[in-house]
This record gives C-alpha cells, structure tokens and sequence, in this order.
C-alpha cells in the first residue's frame, strides 16, 4: 500500500501569478508606448498579421493587430507556448521596415526560452509575422 506523500510545492509563482503579472506588464507598456503619429509620423495605418506555430509544425493560433495614428503602439508579443514567459519584440523590426519605407515585409522568430527553470530544452514556439505599411503621401514640391 502507498503511503502519503506531500506535494511539493515548487519555488517562486505560480503559473497564474506569472499571467497576471504579464498582462499587468502588457498594460502598463500600452499606457507608456507613445502613440503610431508620435513613432512613426509618415505611417497612415499599420498592421501586422502573427502566426504562431507549435514545435510540431500545427498552427496554434492567428492574431492581426491593427494600427491607427492615434493608436499606442505595443509591439511586444507574448509566448503562448509552455514556457510561459516568453515574448517577441517586434519594435526593432517594425522600425526598420518603415526606415526602409517599404510597405510589406515578412519575418519568423523562434522562442529561445528555456520549458521550465535550469532546461536545457527550449520552448521553439515559432511567430510568423506579415507587417503592412501604409504610409501618408509626401507632399509634393512644385
């Protein structure tokens, strides 16, 4: 016969504390991020199209956010994947492509945090990302 054993109870929070604190962290970066106008005065309207496919090549799921001028811009996506803490930073990307005044560009990233504390396996959630441009016509000189 079994005996009883007592549950451990792992170090740190919970995984429910963990999705409090981020969407608590996501709020407070859309409260502070400065407006698409105050970013990127030439952009009209941004969107961008977020795939995120499973380890194992299934889709898991499919996001579009969309951007207008007076929008607050927060480019940090989250992991949905079993890490739990996890995210992409858009920022840099989207930044370059408007430098680059192109009006669609398409790029992949792959979640390199670790499945639980002291993994060497890493989460692998890859984000499939289509970022739409429309920028406001310059003006012409006569």
């Amino acid at each position: 016969m079994a005996g009883y054993f007592k549950r451990r109870h792992r170090p740190g929070p919970s995984k429910n504390e963990l999705k409090v604190q981020r969407g608590q962290e996501a709020a407070d970066r859309a409260r502070g991020a400065g407006a698409l106008r105050d970013l990127f005065p030439a952009v009209q309207r941004l969107s961008i199209r977020l795939e995120f496919i499973s380890r194992e090549g299934q889709l898991f799921d499919q996001q579009t956010r969309d951007f207008g001028p007076s929008t607050p811009c927060d480019f940090a996506v989250p992991c949905p994947g079993r890490c739990g803490v996890g995210s992409f930073d858009l920022a840099a990307k989207v930044a370059s492509v408007v430098e680059s005044k192109q009006p669609v560009s398409e790029s992949t990233g792959i979640c390199q945090e670790p499945l639980f504390a002291g993994a060497t396996e890493v989460c692998g959630f890859q984000l499939r990302c289509k970022i739409e441009i429309a920028y406001f016509p310059e003006p012409v000189n006569p």
